[in-house]
């Protein structure tokens, strides 16, 4: 089953080190339902190593190692939606992408930017899942 899942992947695009809960535990929820491998892509203002992720993220990737989810995390600075673009355009087998929320997908992108990322969202070759939280919604 692990080239199965291989083949699979779902990536968690988080602006920062944090994640919210409801989104993560979907992320990984969606993992384990569809049988597929987690990506957690970490966008920062500015490089973070990749032992910091793997830190913040600790608890979170306890749980995926314990739900027996492969997963592994890329950091990544400045436009959380070109990130998210270079990211699926790298790596065709991710099926779809999980945020935390539609406000997210602005962060670190200039309004220069808009024009040009805006023509690229549309061609984002897969669907994008916004997780919210219905309190804050």
């Amino acid at each position: 089953t692990s080239l199965l899942r291989e083949s699979r992947r779902v990536l968690l695009a988080l602006r920062g080190l944090e994640g919210e809960g409801r989104t993560m535990t979907y992320a990984l929820n969606t993992c384990r339902r569809i049988g597929a491998a987690l990506d957690v892509l970490c966008v920062t203002d500015r490089p973070v190593p990749d032992g910091d992720v793997r830190r913040a993220l600790a608890p979170f990737l306890a749980n995926c190692a314990e739900a027996g989810i492969p997963c592994r995390t890329v950091s990544g600075a400045g436009c959380i939606k070109e990130q998210i673009i270079r990211y699926t355009t790298a790596h065709p087998e991710v099926s779809f992408v999980v945020v935390e929320s539609a406000g997210v997908l602005d962060g670190g992108c200039g309004a220069d930017d808009e024009r040009r990322l805006s023509r690229l969202w549309k061609r984002l070759a897969c669907p994008l899942v916004v997780v919210t939280d219905p309190a804050r919604a």
